[in-house]
């Protein structure tokens, strides 16, 4: 029986995205992490890319090769998860943080969006900040601040890490995630995410190896 690909996509392209875990209803049946045929991709992820290549085009007319996107997720196994409330890994959920670590050292992402307080956790771990914290830790506040700190900080001598939700934002709080995000009433968070990630790469184009190669055939790939 077929199983997903650990990951998909380029691992030279300077943007990559970090889920959670494969699906475990859905990994037998799906070719790799952020399928599109599954629907949670586009509630976390299109949304914002859709806002991102608009005001990209708008200001630089061309368009990301989202295609080459480095995409996977911080475990396969789902069964791998920490507990949400423990702070203490266990062996094998610290040799895929090494394993991790070893990628992100070989290939230096400029970017690295992760989804959800699990993969943003995992990726914390990854670059060893301290202090550790059980992954219940990172709510919607908690993940709003660190990715507005991370977007003031940006620079191009390191791998950014930018902290996003997961299914919160297409659960039934929904409303509640995009305000406690964005800190503000009424916020919409695809907007305010996608504006914030599209203005470091305008800003920074020169050096981002990413643009669609042939401008008279524009697409988007999502």
């Amino acid at each position: 029986m077929a199983t997903m690909k650990r990951d998909v996509g380029d691992k030279a392209f300077p943007i990559w995205l970090l889920g959670d875990s494969n699906p475990k209803n859905w990994q037998t049946i799906l070719k790799y992490p952020f399928d599109p045929r599954h629907p949670v991709r586009h509630n976390i992820w299109t949304s914002i890319t859709d806002v991102v290549q608009r005001r990209v085009f708008n200001q630089l007319n061309t368009l990301i090769r989202t295609e080459s996107i480095y995409i996977r997720n911080a475990v396969a196994e789902p069964n791998l998860k920490a507990n949400a409330s423990s702070v203490e890994w266990a062996r094998q959920l610290l040799e895929e943080i090494s394993t991790f670590h070893e990628l992100v050292v070989r290939h230096k992402p400029k970017v690295l969006i992760t989804f959800g307080s699990f993969a943003y956790e995992f990726a914390r771990r990854t670059f060893n900040e301290d202090p550790s914290h059980k992954y219940s830790y990172w709510g919607a506040n908690k993940l709003g601040e660190e990715f507005m700190k991370s977007v003031s900080e940006f620079t191009l001598s390191k791998t950014n890490v930018f902290p996003l939700l997961h299914r919160s934002i297409s659960g039934g709080k929904y409303i509640q995630s995009h305000e406690y995000f964005c800190k503000a009433p009424g916020a919409n968070y695809f907007d305010i995410v996608g504006a914030k990630i599209a203005q470091i790469i305008i800003d920074n184009r020169n050096s981002f190896d990413i643009w669609v190669r042939d401008p008279s055939n524009l697409y988007l790939s999502e």
